[in-house]
């Protein structure tokens, strides 16, 4: 009996190594395909458009010569200006001309006659108790708190310019992080239909490969997408047409020349324009409190004038004049009282401007040297990320390929590899645009303009 079973077990597998291999599967699946990246049609050209690679620095020049939003800052200095010229003209003479035609058409006297009639009178204030001289000095403050408020204005448009910069130059990268992702899933992709069609490897497998690719295929599709609206944004800020092409240069924002926080932060403090600006309206203030205190005081005006009179062209009779005028508000029904609660209200508030726009300049450096100094530190663990995940590639594609490992972790190893480049990239990008606000924060970036407009 034992003997039977025997030979009958032998003969089932005599005939199952005679028979046939089975034919390998492949499982149904879709390719993915790859739609072309949405371009913009290009404007037409202009003089001002870069026709080369463009570094951080020539970008944010551009911007400071062609971006709108910086000629309201400047055209304030302007107004600014003309107004100071106004408050001035009251210290110095003025000179009016006149000159005239008289016709008695109806007279009840016998010696009234047509008269010509010509003059010059010089006007000169002699003394205010220096409300005019107050109130010069108030315009001559308020210029310069405009001209701060430009080259504040300057300074956020080139720290705006470069975050941009950076922000293109960081999905630009991505798209190539992605590319090469499609292509290794390309490649497990191929590899796994191979095992398939070989007899060794597992229809899912390829559905999983395929899987893959789609998803890579979207990633790439995403990252093309964030790329092309970065540009549009870095344009604007560079006042060029939003589709126009631009060709950014790999550059590196420069590390500060020092990293001795009580420094960096002296430095701000000594050069933000927001302190400047708001330390000259402060003093506008003040000359504004001091003008108000001699609203009402006397104020005596002195006048030369010369005339002449006479029936003929050009008349004969020659008149001269000399005149002290004095001008007191003994009673301006509360008027002065309330110039002067005004005064004080702007004075305190000015105050509270500098304290404010101070906390707000050591924040900010404080803030900038942080994200710098963290984002510096991140760069070393992102290439070690990186490192390490390019190696798990590599076993896990070796291993698959020996029979020893499973296509998951092929998978698994191929998705770290992509978060550590995606973390590399957002490391260096974080490094540059925080050295970009720290130099932005201690008003030192080398891009910046004159401040005069």
């Amino acid at each position: 009996m034992l003997r039977s079973l025997t030979v009958m077990i032998l003969l089932i597998a005599a005939a199952v190594l005679r028979a046939d291999p089975t034919p390998p599967i492949m499982p149904a699946v879709t390719d993915t395909p790859l739609p072309p990246p949405v371009t913009l049609p290009a404007p037409e050209a202009t003089a001002e458009a870069p026709t080369g690679p463009l570094t951080a620095d020539e970008a944010a020049r551009l911007a400071l010569r062609r971006q709108p939003s910086l000629t309201v800052a400047q055209m304030n200095v302007v107004a600014a200006q003309g107004r100071s010229r106004q408050a001035r003209a009251d210290l110095y003479p003025s000179v009016t001309l006149t000159t005239g035609y008289t016709d008695p058409l109806v007279s009840s006297s016998s010696n009234a006659s047509n008269e010509f009639s010509a003059g010059a009178n010089v006007r000169q204030l002699l003394f205010d108790d220096q409300r005019a001289s107050s109130l010069a000095r108030q315009a001559g403050a308020q210029e310069e708190s405009a001209r701060a408020g430009f080259t504040r204005a300057q300074a956020d448009l080139v720290l705006l310019v470069k975050q941009a910069f950076y922000g293109y130059a960081q999905q630009q990268r991505q798209v190539a992080v992605q590319e090469a992702n499609l292509r290794n899933r390309r490649a497990h992709l191929a590899q796994a239909r191979a095992r398939v069609q070989a007899g060794i490897g597992l229809p899912i497998d390829v559905v999983r490969a395929e899987t893959a690719v789609a998803e890579a295929v979207l990633g790439l599709n995403l990252a093309q997408t964030n790329a092309a609206v970065a540009r549009v944004t870095l344009a604007q800020l560079l006042g060029l047409d939003p589709r126009t092409p631009l060709e950014i240069a790999e550059d590196a924002e420069p590390a500060p020349t020092t990293d001795d926080f009580a420094a960096l932060q002296a430095q701000a403090l000594a050069r933000r324009p927001e302190l400047s600006q708001a330390q000259a309206t402060l003093r506008a203030a003040d000359y504004a409190a001091r003008a108000a205190h001699a609203a009402n005081s006397p104020r005596v005006m002195g006048t030369v004038g010369m005339g002449l009179r006479g029936p003929s062209f050009p008349p004969s009779n020659e008149t001269l004049t000399l005149g002290v005028a004095l001008e007191w508000a003994a009673f301006d029904g509360g008027n002065l009282a309330g110039r002067l609660d005004e005064a004080r209200a702007q004075q305190v508030a000015a105050q509270a401007q500098v304290a404010t726009a101070t906390l707000a300049v050591a924040a900010s450096v404080s803030q900038a040297y942080l994200n710098a100094t963290t984002a510096e530190q991140r760069i070393l663990t992102a290439d070690a990320q990186v490192a390490n995940a390019g190696e798990a590639v590599r076993l896990a594609e070796g291993r698959y390929a020996a029979g020893l490992g499973t296509f998951l972790d092929v998978l698994d190893a191929q998705a770290a590899l992509v978060t550590a480049q995606t973390n590399s990239i957002n490391a260096r990008s974080a490094v540059n645009q925080a050295r970009a606000a720290l130099a932005h924060a201690i008003h030192a970036d080398p891009a910046l303009a004159p401040d005069a407009p």
